[in-house]
This record gives structure tokens, C-alpha cells and sequence, in this order.
């Protein structure tokens, strides 16, 4: 026999490149965009600029969580996943990118409203 004939094929792995899922799913869509919240907030009185960096982290923020979600979607189809599993990724995705993209429209009705007057 050769060799080929006689490796076990194995069943690929639940993270991507040494990261598990949920700590994908937690840093992308929690703990990315709150730090650039934060990080590009105001504390007092926001002007002009105040607006447009916050717009911009809200931005980078949720392009970060649509990517992280959709990342892990294109994974688990790649690597053939179980169909339940695809399932599940697939519904998170349908939440979490409708929910960031109204994010974005958001951010830049607020700046546009918010450097309007």
C-alpha cells in the first residue's frame, strides 16, 4: 500500500488559524468597536472634528464586527462544516451586518446633522 492510501483523513479544526470562534465573534463584534468607541470619544463639549472622529470609530468599528462575522461565515463553508453549523453563522451574520450597516447610516446622519448646524 502506499502511503497516501493509509493516512487517515482528518476533519479540519473549529478556529481559525489558532483562534476559537467565540473569542473571534467576542473581539470583532463586542471589544474591537467599544475600544474605538472609547478610544475616539469626547469626554466634554464636541466640536467639528469631535464629530467626524466619532463618526469614523463607529465606522471602523462596525466594518470590523460585518468582517469578523463574515470571516467566520466564509471559514466554516470553506473548511465544510456541518450544516448546522453553517446555519448558525449564517444567522449571525444576517443579524449582525443588517445591524452594523444601520450603524454606519446612523454615524453619518448624526454628522451630517451635527456639522449641518
Amino acid at each position: 500500500m502506499s502511503d497516501v492510501a493509509t493516512t487517515p483523513r482528518t476533519r479540519p479544526g473549529t478556529s481559525v488559524k489558532g483562534f476559537s470562534a467565540p473569542a473571534v465573534l467576542l473581539m470583532g463584534v463586542v471589544i474591537i468597536p467599544t475600544a474605538l468607541g472609547i478610544a475616539f470619544g469626547n469626554v466634554s463639549a464636541p466640536d467639528d472634528e469631535a464629530y467626524v472622529r466619532m463618526a469614523f470609530a463607529t465606522v471602523a468599528g462596525a466594518t470590523v464586527a460585518i468582517v469578523a462575522v463574515l470571516g467566520l461565515l466564509i471559514d466554516r463553508i470553506v473548511r465544510r462544516a456541518t450544516i448546522s453549523t453553517i446555519a448558525l453563522f449564517s444567522f449571525l451574520a444576517l443579524i449582525v451586518v443588517p445591524w452594523q450597516l444601520s450603524a454606519i447610516a446612523a454615524a453619518s446622519e448624526l454628522v451630517l446633522a451635527r456639522l449641518g448646524t
